[in-house]
C-alpha cells in the first residue's frame, strides 16, 4: 500500500483525537498537526494517548517564536509519551507572523534556520549527556554549561523535517535536516524544477544520499462527487495562501500573479466571495487535487512521482468544520487501508 499521511483538523480537541483513531485504524503511515490557531505539540500530545502505531509529525512549528531548548524538551516529552514515533517539523513561518504576532525577530530566514536547526539537533541528542552545549552564531549565543537532562532520551535521534518554499530554505533542508516538508502551493511542476534540485543540491553539500532523506509536501484534497462544492472549498482553502508574500513563488511560476493581486483586494476590502470568485478553476487544478474517486487517486500518484509521502489536507480557510469533516471523511475512505 502506498504511504499517505493526514493533516489533523477539527473544531474540538477531542474530535481530533476521534480523527487520529480513524487515520491509524485506516493504516495511514501519518498524521500531522499544523500551528496557527492550536499549538501543534499539544495537539500530537493528545493524540499520542489514543493510538499506539501511527507517526506524530508537527506540519509546522514555528521555529522561531520558541528557544531551541524549549522546541527539544517538548519535542523530547512528546517521543516519550508516543513512544518514539514523532517527526519534529519546523519552519521559518512568515514574516509578519513572526514578527507582528509573535513579537519575534524573523531576521535573515535561512541562516535564522539553519542555527535553530543545529540547536535542536544537538541539545535532542546530547543534553542528558554533555553537560557543555555552546553555541554561537547571529541569532543564537548559547552557553548551557552545568544543564545536564537527568531523563535518557526514548531515541538518539528524533528525525528533523524542514519545511520550505525557496531554494534557499530546501537546499538547507537538503544540508541540515532529516526530511523536506512541501507547502500545501507546492505543485508537481514546483517541486521538480524548484524543490527537488535544491534539495539536492543540499544533499550533495553534506555528503548525503537520497536514500536517508524523505520529501514530503501537503496536498489540498477534495473528493467528492459534488465537483461544484467541492471546488469552492479548495478555492477558499487556495485563495487564503495567495494573501501570504511568503508563497508568492510557486502563483508566480505558474502565472497567477494577476489573480493573487486581485484576491488580495478583496480581502482589504473584507469580501470573501471576491476573494474566492477571483480563483480560477485552472488555479484549483494546479494547486489541489478535487474531483471523484479515481480521478484524485490517479493524481495523487502523479504527485508520488516526486515525493515519498503525500499529506493530504481537507480544504479548510473560510468553511465550516462539518464540510472539512466531509472532506476528511473522503480522504480516509479512498485513501485507507483496501482502498488504495
Amino acid at each position: 500500500m502506498n504511504k499517505t499521511g493526514l493533516i489533523l483538523d477539527a473544531g474540538s480537541l477531542q474530535d481530533l483525537k476521534e480523527l487520529a483513531i480513524r487515520a491509524e485504524q485506516s493504516d495511514f503511515h501519518s498524521i500531522w498537526a499544523t500551528e496557527l490557531f492550536r499549538s501543534s505539540f499539544q495537539q500530537l500530545a493528545a493524540v499520542s494517548q489514543v493510538t499506539s502505531k501511527i507517526i506524530l509529525g508537527t506540519s509546522v512549528s514555528l521555529a522561531f517564536v520558541r528557544s531551541p531548548l524549549i522546541t527539544s524538551l517538548t519535542a523530547l516529552d512528546l517521543d516519550e509519551l508516543s513512544r518514539g514515533r514523532l517527526i519534529i517539523g519546523i519552519g521559518s513561518g512568515a514574516k509578519r507572523t513572526n514578527e507582528k504576532f509573535h513579537g519575534v525577530v524573523h531576521g535573515k530566514p535561512v541562516q535564522h534556520i539553519k542555527e535553530s536547526l543545529e540547536l535542536i539537533r544537538s541539545i535532542t541528542t546530547a543534553s542528558h549527556k554533555t553537560p557543555d552545549i555552546k553555541y554561537s552564531g547571529e541569532y543564537y549565543d548559547i552557553d548551557m554549561r552545568g544543564y545536564r537532562r537527568p531523563f535518557k532520551p526514548v531515541r538518539d535521534k528524533i528525525p528533523i523535517y524542514l519545511a520550505g518554499i525557496g531554494p534557499g530554505m530546501c537546499l538547507t533542508a537538503g544540508e541540515y535536516a532529516d526530511g523536506y516538508i512541501g507547502h500545501v502551493v507546492c505543485t508537481p511542476e514546483y517541486l521538480n524544477k524548484i524543490v527537488i534540485p535544491s534539495v539536492i543540491s543540499g544533499l550533495e553539500k553534506s555528503g548525503r544520499s537520497k536514500e536517508y532523506f524523505n520529501i514530503t509536501s501537503i496536498i489540498t484534497c477534495a473528493v467528492s462527487d459534488d465537483i461544484k462544492s467541492a471546488k469552492r472549498a479548495a478555492k477558499a482553502t487556495i485563495a487564503f495562501y495567495a494573501l501570504v508574500k511568503t508563497y508568492q513563488r510557486p502563483f508566480r511560476l505558474h502565472g497567477f500573479l494577476p489573480q493573487t493581486k486581485r484576491i488580495r483586494e478583496s480581502y482589504f476590502k473584507k469580501d470573501l466571495e471576491g476573494m474566492i470568485k477571483n480563483v480560477s478553476d485552472e488555479m484549483v487544478d494546479t494547486f489541489a487535487v478535487v474531483g471523484d474517486r479515481e480521478y484524485c487517486l490517479d493524481k495523487i500518484n502523479e504527485y508520488r512521482e516526486f515525493i515519498d509521502l503525500p499529506v493530504l489536507s481537507a480544504p479548510h480557510y473560510f468553511i465550516d468544520f462539518d464540510e472539512v469533516s466531509y472532506y476528511q471523511n473522503n480522504i480516509l475512505e479512498v485513501f485507507g487501508k483496501s482502498h488504495t
